[in-house]
């Protein structure tokens, strides 16, 4: 039998083979049209190859989250019902279904717990000594109270680097307890770009470790988003460790874990047509899980129409229990790990992040935030003027969401 040899029976490529086939395929079209760039005007395409891939490139793991019992990420189950009542219902139900760590928004837009003894209503039944809590950012650190019943379990308070009494909280915290989250998801919610958003984090965490010297290492998270865009989301995960690793070490940090928890988009999330929400929050989950997210937090469906059914915190779980006990999608580590496209993408993202980053700092840090506030709705502005197809929306609607877009000339016309 002969050897086979892959090497000596394939022909050698070149770029400018490719080329010529893709421009035939085109027929007089013009190949810059298949050119694509992200929101930071970065090309993503139309190939990557090794020419492209950076020449130094490492692993980038997740941090390792507690009690994660042998599975690869957290399923994380919001709990914002005002209803403390309903709230505790729906995240045994979680709990019981698939979930293993819970996201608790507390206030004006979540649970309006005052007291430590409405804190055991809504934890009621709950094995608290199996599962994480973490709090959605805030900057009350009151709540680090309403929780003292709870020393021995892995909470995050999620305070923001600036919060007051950050640094008196520190010194008495309990030796299982995280005290930030870097709410770098606002920067997407609010229209800005990949690189906005890690940019915003970069700073964020800068000034947690001034204020909070090499202690600020154990307690730093970050929050970030991830949309229908999975393999920018990929990227943007992976860059996010690059960062935050090169931060810490500037601080005389080595090795330091970033706690990193994602939650699908917001700003992708549609009312006219929930049920295509429900591909674009498959694409983001996807995007966190190779990314290498600690947590993941995937919206109902139905999140823009208000608060969320029994039905929709289901379908949000199983899509993260499919993901993970049926495709297996966190058995490697690092899968995008020397794939050409990630390895291309999460080393410009964090160039252009790193960047945005040192703007920042040059205008003051976020003590001096308003004009990159400013760069974030520049952002925002371009992105609603490019105007791009929503799928179910503008982007093959149902009938009757095409009727609604109609003239009200047209719509007479479609009438008669």
């Amino acid at each position: 039998m002969s050897k086979l040899t892959l090497a000596d029976n394939f022909p050698p490529s070149r770029h400018e083979d490719w080329q010529t086939l893709v421009e035939k395929g085109l027929k007089g079209a013009n190949f810059d049209s298949l050119i694509k760039t992200t929101d930071d005007n970065l090309p993503r395409g139309p190939l990557s190859t090794a020419a492209h891939r950076p020449d130094t490139i490492a692993a980038l793991p997740r941090a390792g989250a507690p009690l994660l019992e042998g599975r690869p990420w957290h399923i994380t189950a919001p709990v914002r019902d005002p209803d403390i009542t309903f709230a505790n219902t729906q995240m045994l139900e979680d709990l019981n279904g698939g979930a293993s760590a819970i996201r608790i928004t507390l206030g004006q837009n979540g649970i309006n717990a005052q007291s430590r003894s409405e804190i055991k209503r809504l934890m009621e039944r709950v094995h608290t000594a199996l599962i994480p809590i973490t709090l959605t950012p805030n900057n009350d650190v009151s709540n680090a109270n309403l929780f003292q019943d709870y020393k021995d379990v892995p909470i995050c308070l999620g305070l923001g680097p600036k919060t007051e009494g950050l640094t008196e909280l520190i010194v008495n915290i309990p030796d299982r307890w995280r005290l930030i989250t870097i709410n770098a998801a606002r920067v997407h919610d609010t229209g800005g770009t990949s690189a906005q958003e890690l940019a915003y984090f970069a700073a964020s965490a800068a000034y947690a470790y001034r204020k909070l010297g090499k202690g600020a290492a154990q307690h730093i998270g970050v929050e970030l988003t991830a949309n229908q865009d999975g393999h920018m989301s990929i990227a943007k995960l992976r860059a996010v460790r690059r960062i935050y690793a090169r931060i810490a070490e500037s601080f005389g940090v080595q090795d330091a874990p970033l706690s990193l928890h994602v939650i699908s988009s917001k700003r992708m999330m549609q009312s006219t047509d929930p049920w295509t929400n429900m591909l674009r929050i498959m694409s983001a989950g996807f995007g966190a899980i190779i990314g290498g997210a600690d947590f993941i937090t995937l919206r109902p469906f139905t999140y823009a129409l208000g608060q969320a059914t029994p039905f929709g915190y289901r379908i949000a779980r199983n899509m993260q229990l499919m993901m993970m006990e049926e495709s297996h999608l966190g058995q490697v580590q690092d899968a995008a790990f020397g794939s050409y496209f990630h390895e291309r993408m999460t080393d410009t993202l964090a160039q252009a992040a790193w960047a945005e980053f040192q703007k920042i700092e040059s205008d003051g840090g976020i003590d001096n935030i308003s004009p990159f506030k400013a760069r974030i709705q520049q952002a925002a502005k371009i992105r609603t003027d490019t105007a791009e197809p929503i799928l179910g929306v503008t982007l093959h609607p149902t009938d009757k969401n095409r009727e609604a877009k109609l003239r009200p000339s047209a719509q007479k016309n479609a009438a008669s």
